[in-house]
Formats: structure tokens, C-alpha cells, sequence
């Protein structure tokens, strides 16, 4: 497990899904205070109550509220700093998409479009945003996620691959922008990820097989995935900034 420094204060959005809790989870065993997001106060509750069964020693900031909502980023932030008293990095797996733009482009819906973009590279613009200046304090971390539909062109995803293709080139421009800061982003690019919801979803449905063959090391699962992340806020990473790290079994490279 990756170095993670014992007094840092990490904030995980999206901590009550399956890649965000793993992040948490393992964040915490290494001693992190964490900030623990979710949209929904049940959710967070659980989630919380989930990581200290694992790890009762764990300090933890439940701070629910649904980005979609105006204000609603800037109070978790400072929620965070708040009562963590510092924020040293955010990892962000709130991604949250907008009905009827996924499947072929001819059946999507047009007036969805903005909203795809709004709820996922706007709101990780925001979350940056109000992030960077307590981030800057020690020189911070942001990490963010998409999925490899922003990097590899595929049939069924022109509008979501465009919007996190958005999320890599904001990631790739702002790093340049605040390492004077000290402070550094970069991009986490998953494809299918056993033991989620989302990929349950797809196996019941039989669109796993093709993915499955292609990645000749194996879907990776959220424990495969969560050290990289925090690699990536901890101090062995300080020189890392403005990268894309596709984690994929080698489905594609």
C-alpha cells in the first residue's frame, strides 16, 4: 500500500461507491484523515460506518450533498478544512452523468448535452476551484477520474467520451497553471472495473465478454486501482503533474 502521510486530510468524493470507498478505505488503513462525500446523508452514514468496522481507529468527515446543486461543492470543501483543519489533496469519483446521453448518437438527446457537461467536467472545474487554495498552503493533490471513453474512441459514447475528454484537457492545462502553486492534478482512466455496480450491470446484461478477452492481465477491481490514486497524492509523486494513467488490464494503450 502507498505511503500515505499520517496527518494528511484526503478528500474522497464519491467514497460511498465501489472505487471511491476502496480509496477511502485504504487511505485510512495508512492513517489519513478522510473526508468522505456522497450525495445522498444515508449513503455518507453508511459509508462512514462501513470504514471504521474495517478500521476503528479511523478519523473520518462525513460531508454528504449532491454536486448538482448551487454552493453545495464550495460547503464540502469547507466542511473539510473545517474540521480536518487542512486539505492536502482530493480524489475525485463523483462522476455523475446526465439521462439520455449514452448509446448510439442518433438516439441520444440533444437537450441533454449541456447538462453532461455541466455535471462532469464543470463540476470537477468547481470542486478544483474551490480545492486550490487550501491545497496550496503544503502544495496538494487533485486526482480526478474518467473513463477511458475520453481517451479511445468506441461506438455508444460520443457524448460522455466528449465530456471526459473535457476533464483530461482542463486536468492537463490547469497542471501547468498551478504547480507554480505547488500544487499538482492528475487524471485516473478506468475502463470496466470488476466488483462495482456499474459492472455488475453490464455482465447481467452480457456486455462484458468482449472486455474480458481483451484485457490479457485481467479487469482490474477497485483494490487495483486505489493505490494509484493515492500514489499519486502522497510524497512520492511530488514531481507527477498534468498526467493521464489508464488503468485497464490492457484493454487498450
Amino acid at each position: 500500500m502507498p505511503y500515505v502521510a499520517p496527518d494528511s486530510v484526503i478528500l474522497v468524493t464519491g467514497a460511498s461507491g465501489g472505487i471511491g470507498f476502496e480509496i477511502a478505505s485504504q487511505a485510512a488503513a495508512g492513517g489519513a484523515t478522510v473526508g468522505v462525500h456522497g450525495s445522498r446523508p444515508d449513503s455518507v452514514a453508511d459509508a462512514v460506518t462501513r470504514l471504521r468496522a474495517l478500521h476503528p481507529d479511523a478519523r473520518t468527515i462525513a460531508a454528504p450533498g449532491d454536486f448538482r446543486a448551487e454552493g453545495v461543492i464550495d460547503d464540502v470543501v469547507a466542511k473539510i478544512v473545517t474540521d480536518g483543519g487542512r486539505l492536502d489533496a482530493v480524489i475525485h469519483c463523483a462522476i455523475t452523468g446526465a439521462g439520455g446521453t449514452t448509446g448510439l448518437f442518433a438516439h441520444t438527446d440533444p437537450t441533454r448535452y449541456g447538462l453532461a457537461a455541466q455535471y462532469m467536467v464543470g463540476v470537477f472545474q468547481q470542486l478544483c476551484f474551490a480545492a486550490r487554495p487550501h491545497l496550496a498552503r503544503q502544495g496538494g493533490a487533485v486526482v480526478g477520474f474518467v473513463s477511458d471513453a475520453g481517451r479511445f474512441a468506441a461506438p455508444h459514447q460520443s457524448i460522455i467520451g466528449a465530456a471526459f475528454g473535457g476533464m483530461i484537457a482542463f486536468a492537463r492545462n490547469l497542471s501547468t497553471e498551478i504547480s507554480r502553486d505547488g500544487v499538482r492534478i492528475n487524471i485516473i482512466s478506468p475502463s470496466y472495473v470488476v466488483d462495482t455496480p456499474i459492472y455488475e450491470l453490464r455482465a447481467a446484461k452480457g456486455r462484458t465478454a468482449t472486455a474480458v478477452k481483451r484485457a490479457g492481465l485481467g479487469l482490474p477491481s477497485p483494490k487495483d486501482i486505489a493505490p494509484t490514486a493515492l500514489f499519486l497524492c502522497g510524497p512520492d509523486s511530488t514531481k507527477i503533474t498534468g498526467q493521464v494513467v489508464s488503468i485497464n488490464g490492457g484493454m487498450n494503450a
